[in-house]
């Protein structure tokens, strides 16, 4: 693939900003504020310091192990081929499930918004499906420019919104809740979902134009965006007041206040436009990320051959298929009633989490440097709380992945020990 095909660091910028703020820029900000009172814009600036804590961390695991296998290259530098398996597993079965959740969860604005009701949800997120299958088949950096235009519009109008929502901010203090630790504590901990998304940028390493160059850029790019957006949305959802605001009756959501000042009635159609594009960037960049990956194992033998098959732009046609067509039965079965969103998310988090925990713990190994492992031990510890909270039953098939991986890993090591001492 030629250089002026490769990414530089606005177009790989493209890719991560949008899934990196995702569903949760909409989601968190009221949930968090509800939880914790004024402070929840504390709350924000500390995870967004620790993003880019966490951005950089998997940067310089990104520019040390760099393949199509992403963060998994890096885990098996640190501890072997089979914990490499292992971590590749968690996020494949993550993309399994997960970005069919966030199809439907655009997929259920839409409906909304066109028909007034949920029923066309399914029909429009087979739809969704397609549109994104046909956009992946395109070269990665066509792929970038949707994404990135995507990402720029959703972030603008984010930003504007939450300025032109300064004058109808509350008067007095715009600190009147008492601080309370635990209610703090609760909300920094929902936030570390802010942090997930940085660990997928490995696997387009070798789609990127002077990696050393490209990677810190791309993440600086990212990470300020990524900063600016989340602390304006946080800090305009909780200082809005609703009684300055027109027409606040006809909204329940609190994002919905917030831009209500820049787009009046046009408030619910903004929204909607806004979760789709940040819905469908998200797509992009998870099933991109682990079809590059699956095609990296195929390549091993460690699945099957024909999903290493790749375009002539380098597209992992094979990986991305059977992503798709796993896709098209999840929803299939959901739209049946076997499957529910909320178990789709719960599943997708869990695998999502422990992929990013490999990541962590390969990082705190391979690194030397004391600052950098302080970072790993602290990002690690606040998501294995997070995973606590998983149902038990997640957690049980976690477990017995990783006991398997970690038999195999042990039978390996014995076998090369005969193997030397013979």
């Amino acid at each position: 693939m030629g250089a002026e095909r490769k990414l530089g660091p606005v177009l790989l910028s493209g890719l991560i900003i949008g899934p990196v703020l995702g569903s949760g820029i909409i989601l968190l900000p009221p949930l968090v504020y509800r939880i914790a009172g004024d402070q929840a814009i504390i709350a924000w600036t500390v995870t967004m310091g620790l993003s880019f804590l966490f951005a950089y961390l998997f940067g310089q695991l990104t520019i040390r192990y760099p393949g199509d296998a992403g963060m998994a290259t890096a885990v098996e530098n640190a501890f072997g081929r089979p914990i490499k398996h292992l971590a590749a597993q968690f996020l494949i079965a993550a993309v399994l499930v997960g970005p069919v959740a966030v199809m439907l969860t655009a997929a259920e604005y839409l409906s909304v918004w066109l028909a007034g009701d949920r029923g066309y949800s399914m029909m429009i997120a087979f739809f969704l499906l397609g549109i994104c299958f046909t956009i992946l088949l395109w070269p990665l950096a066509w792929v970038s420019r949707v994404s990135l235009l995507l990402s720029s519009l959703a972030a603008g109008t984010l930003v504007v919104g939450s300025l032109a929502a300064i004058p109808y901010f509350r008067s007095g203090s715009l600190w009147q809740t008492p601080f309370h630790l635990p209610d703090f504590g609760y909300g920094l901990l929902l936030l570390f979902w802010a942090l997930v998304g940085w660990e997928m940028i490995g696997n387009y390493s070798l789609e990127v134009r002077d990696l050393r160059r490209t990677i810190p850029r791309a993440i600086a790019y990212s990470a300020v965006v990524v900063t600016l957006v989340s602390l304006a949305v946080a800090a305009a959802t909780q200082w809005i007041d609703p009684a300055r605001v027109p027409e606040a009756g006809t909204h329940s959501l609190r994002l919905a206040l917030v831009l209500t000042p820049l787009f009046g009635r046009a408030t619910m159609t903004a929204i909607t436009l806004l979760t789709t594009g940040l819905c469908i960037s998200t797509y992009l960049l998870a099933v991109g990320s682990a079809s590059r990956l699956i095609a990296s194992l195929a390549d091993e033998g460690a699945l099957p051959q024909w999903m290493s098959k790749r375009s002539r732009h380098r597209t992992p046609v094979g990986g991305l298929t059977f992503l798709t067509v796993i896709h098209l039965t999840v929803l299939t079965f959901t739209a049946l009633g076997w499957l529910h969103l909320e178990r789709l998310v719960s599943i997708a988090d869990a695998f999502f989490l422990c992929n990013a925990l490999l990541g962590i713990v390969a990082a705190f190994r391979l690194f030397r440097q004391k600052q950098m492992k302080t970072v790993a031990v602290l990002l690690g510890s606040g998501f294995v709380i997070i995973l606590a909270f998983s149902s038990w039953w997640v957690l049980l098939m976690i477990a017995a992945m990783g006991g398997n991986q970690l038999y195999r890993s042990r039978a390996e090591r014995l076998k090369q020990q005969t193997m030397e001492r013979s």
